[in-house]
């Protein structure tokens, strides 16, 4: 079944349509590796990889930024019936040999959307505790935005987040705590 699927590296214009379209956030993000998973010629999952979204990951997990990477993004329709954990695999092999720096990788899976992580405990990642609970903002469309795109508009003009987000009819929603998996590709965690 996963053998008629490829998985190559993909331009962000092309990946970043199909993740605005399909993934939850509605959002692309910063990302150094995009991965695509193709059927044919049909691109039917994205992959992204890049530096941790926060700045204390990497050295709370003793890494640095160079050595220490976010699994930031994946995607795949409802229909494709390739298994996610060759997708995340296959992933994983190209990152690794384009980036031997990389040693590990973290992840989260968002309990506020339904996710426990199922996908990455199949792909031999470690479990390794909750986040902080943090929030979003929704508009009067129920579309989701990061916390972020009120906080430096509010910043801009000279406001608190509160007050821009109430005069723009953004609701503030309180999240699960996500939980937080890594995985060691290379060497061990006290190498990094």
């Amino acid at each position: 079944m996963s053998s008629k699927y490829l998985v190559t590296v993909i331009s962000r214009e092309i990946a970043k349509p199909f993740v605005i379209s399909n993934h939850y956030t509605k959002a692309f993000g910063k990302a150094t590796l995009i991965l695509g998973l193709w059927d044919n010629r049909t691109l039917c999952g994205v992959i992204t990889f890049g530096q941790p979204s926060g700045r204390l990951v990497a050295s709370s997990l003793g890494y640095t930024e160079k050595t220490c990477w976010e699994f930031l993004r994946m995607v795949v329709l409802d229909d494709c019936d390739c298994p996610r954990t060759y997708f995340m695999g296959r992933s994983i092999k190209i990152l690794r040999q384009k980036f031997p720096q990389v040693q590990c990788l973290v992840t989260y899976a968002d309990q506020t959307e339904g996710h426990d992580g199922t996908v990455y405990l199949a792909g031999s990642w470690d479990s390794v505790g909750l986040t902080a609970k943090k929030y979003h903002y929704i508009d009067s469309f129920k579309r989701r935005f990061n916390k972020r795109i009120p906080w430096d508009a509010a910043k801009r003009e000279g406001i608190t987040e509160k007050e821009w987000a109430d005069t723009h009819g953004y609701i503030k929603v309180m999240e699960e705590p996500k939980v937080k998996f890594i995985k060691v590709i290379r060497g061990n965690k006290n190498n990094g």
